[in-house]
C-alpha cells in the first residue's frame, strides 16, 4: 500500500509530529510546498497534518486538499498541533471526506503558542507528544493493514 504523510507547518511544530508519524511508517514526511496535487495519486493511506491559524488550517493546506483528485478508496488520518484548541481538524476531515477519503482517526497535541510570542506551551510538542503521535500512526496503519498486528 502506498502511504504518504503530508503536512503544512509555519512554525515547525506540525513538522515535528509529521516526522514522528512518518518514522513509524518508514516514509519521509512531505511538506505540501514541495508537492503538486497529482503527486498524491495512487495513495492508499494518507496522513494530513496542519497547525491552527485563526482557528482554521492554513489557507495553503485548504487549497491543496481541495485541488486533490478523487480520493475514493483512500484511508486517511488527520493530525496537527495547536496553541489553544485543535480547531483545524474538523475542516481537514471534512475536505478529505468530500473528496471521497475515509477518515479513520485524528491526533492533536499542543505546540508552542506563537500568538503569545512563545510564552505558552514552550517545549511542545515534547517527546511524550511525539510518542503519542507514533502510537496513533501505528494504530491507523494496523487498522488498515499497512503494518502487521505485531509491529509498533
Amino acid at each position: 500500500m502506498n502511504v504518504r504523510v503530508i503536512y503544512a507547518s509555519l512554525t515547525g511544530n506540525t513538522a515535528k509530529v509529521a516526522r514522528a508519524i512518518a518514522d513509524v511508517l518508514g516514509v519521509e514526511p512531505e511538506d505540501i510546498r514541495s508537492l503538486k496535487p497529482g503527486d498524491v495519486a495512487g495513495v492508499g493511506l494518507l496522513f494530513v497534518g496542519d497547525g491552527v491559524y485563526g482557528w482554521k488550517p492554513s489557507r495553503r493546506m485548504v487549497r491543496f486538499l481541495k485541488s486533490l483528485p478523487d480520493l475514493r478508496g483512500v484511508v486517511a488520518g488527520v493530525f496537527g498541533t495547536y496553541g489553544a484548541r485543535p480547531t483545524q481538524l474538523p475542516l481537514l476531515k471534512r475536505i478529505l471526506v468530500e473528496k471521497g477519503a475515509e477518515v479513520v482517526g485524528e491526533f492533536a497535541c499542543p505546540g508552542v503558542d506563537w500568538f503569545t510570542f512563545g510564552l505558552l506551551r514552550r517545549g511542545r510538542p515534547n517527546e511524550r507528544d511525539l510518542e503519542r503521535a507514533r502510537a496513533f500512526a501505528a494504530e491507523i496503519a494496523r487498522k488498515t493493514g499497512y503494518l502487521p498486528e505485531s509491529s509498533s
